[in-house]
């Protein structure tokens, strides 16, 4: 991805003044106009293009939690004679050929198509094309239908809006037969960086930090090979964010991915970075090239308490007696959905002993994990069935010998138990030797973006 056209916003306003010319008046933090001089020299240094920055009236007082960057995501060329025209068609001027209809409450398509006077044969057909058509069984207050007719009343073209991303369009051919494409609109891309620091969770850090839930927890994903997000978490942990904002019109849509992000947990820091190789394949991982996905997630179960950790003696609450417990025990609610720690096949499901409902899994030829008290099984589970890295297979309960809802959780190496929590994992590979050069190429941009965003708020924090 190229950032020529990189651009550098205070805030949200920028989006919005930017088509009208107008822009918010500078103003500057004490010192701030000589820091950004030298981090302009900086991002030209790095192959960047940097114009129009000026922080906002609220920057001028208080560190700004975020540093917007604007780039748009081009859109690939038509490459056949059937993109060709779909794309000339959705990109021609809207004029007198098309009739909107805005859908109101109790409106189907039949009834749409009766008022224009268009033949029931035509709503049928339509109706009965394919599996795209059948969206228009379900449409909704407040969505838009456009229509292109002929002078006889028999439809040409219809646009059907389900929302501001995309297009479902319907062509009638010289056959007078249809055809239906989906049109997925561009979006542009606001890199945005966030940064918190933990005082009490990693939930209220990212609410104080302005971090959407859903970016916290592909955070969560990316580093939780790493990190224990259940027992790892410190006081004064600290991470930093590049991730992206999609917007159509100035409209913000969604949250998009996690480009870079920094986590420094009890004094290690930890970094990834989001990269596509020439085939098409994406992951995340570290600046030199090294896979963050092991091939093993440390914890099964998100954000649950310890109860009972891996020991050779210890006292069970039920038994009433001494004796060794080969396992982690994460307390969490019931119903908590429990997640494969690794891809691999299901040798066990079912009803064992003190392990109550128990699913066992085996990873490759060396390594088994073990998932017991459970409260039921995820559907479509059972022996035999092969699993991925994260699927749910189960939800926490208290099944066996047990005091309270938990999962019990084992790790073994070549049959013999290991402690989950220290155990090393194997790592998943790293990027193809042939790609490296393509991988540093392609992921410079992401770094440079999160070191230089970080050094910038430092600096204008001073």
């Amino acid at each position: 991805m190229s950032f020529q056209d990189l651009d550098f916003k205070s805030d949200r306003a920028r989006l919005k003044t930017s088509r009208t010319g107008s822009s918010p008046a500078p103003a500057f933090h004490p010192g701030l106009s000589i820091k950004l001089a030298l981090v302009a020299t900086a991002v030209m240094l790095l192959g960047f293009s940097v114009s129009n920055w000026q922080p906002s009236a609220k920057a001028a007082n208080s560190t700004p939690k975020s540093a917007r960057l604007h780039y748009s995501l081009p859109l690939p060329a038509p490459t056949t004679p059937l993109q060709q025209e779909i794309a000339e068609t959705v990109s021609e001027p809207e004029d007198e050929l098309w009739e909107s209809v805005t859908i109101k409450s109790g409106d189907t398509l039949a009834s749409i198509f009766a008022k224009k006077g268009i033949p029931s044969t035509t709503t049928h057909k339509i109706a009965r094309l394919n599996e795209q058509t059948k969206r228009l069984r379900y449409i909704k207050p407040g969505q838009e239908i456009r229509l292109m007719l002929d002078d006889e009343r028999q439809l040409r073209k219809m646009k059907y809006i389900p929302d501001i991303t995309s297009t479902l369009l319907i062509q009638r051919s010289e056959d007078q037969s249809f055809s239906s494409q989906i049109i997925n609109y561009q979006l542009d891309a606001y890199p945005v960086y966030r940064e918190g620091t933990i005082e009490s969770s990693l939930f209220e850090a990212a609410a104080n930090a302005d971090i959407p839930e859903d970016v916290i927890m592909d955070l969560v994903a990316i580093f939780g090979w790493d990190v224990d997000f259940s027992l790892d978490i410190r006081k004064g942990d600290r991470f930093g964010i590049v991730y992206e904002e999609l917007y159509k019109d100035d409209v913000k849509i969604r949250n998009g991915r996690i480009l870079s992000a920094e986590f420094i947990n009890n004094g290690k820091t930890y970094r990834a970075v989001y990269y596509t190789d020439p085939k098409g394949d994406s992951d995340y991982f570290t600046p030199d090239g090294k896979s963050m996905r092991k091939a093993f997630l440390r914890s099964p179960v998100e954000f649950s308490r310890i109860s009972s950790r891996f020991s050779n003696k210890r006292w069970h609450p039920v038994l009433s007696k001494w004796r060794s417990h080969k396992g982690v025990d994460y307390a969490a609610r019931r119903g908590t959905p429990v997640r494969a720690s690794g891809d691999g096949k299901v040798i066990h499901a079912g009803t064992k002993g003190g392990y109550g409902r128990l699913i066992v899994i085996r990873h490759g030829g060396r390594y088994t994990t073990a998932y017991g008290h459970l409260h039921r099984y995820a559907r479509g589970v059972r022996s035999g069935k092969k699993v991925k890295q994260g699927q749910i297979i189960g939800y926490v309960g208290s099944s066996g010998l047990a005091t309270g809802p938990h999962l019990h959780y084992e790790f073994r190496v070549n049959g013999v138990h290991r402690n989950p929590l220290t155990v090393k994992l194997p790592e998943a590979k790293p990027v193809n030797p042939a790609y490296l050069s393509h991988f540093e190429e392609n992921t410079q941009d992401y770094l440079s973006m999160l070191r230089l965003m970080d050094r910038t708020l430092a600096d204008n924090s001073q």
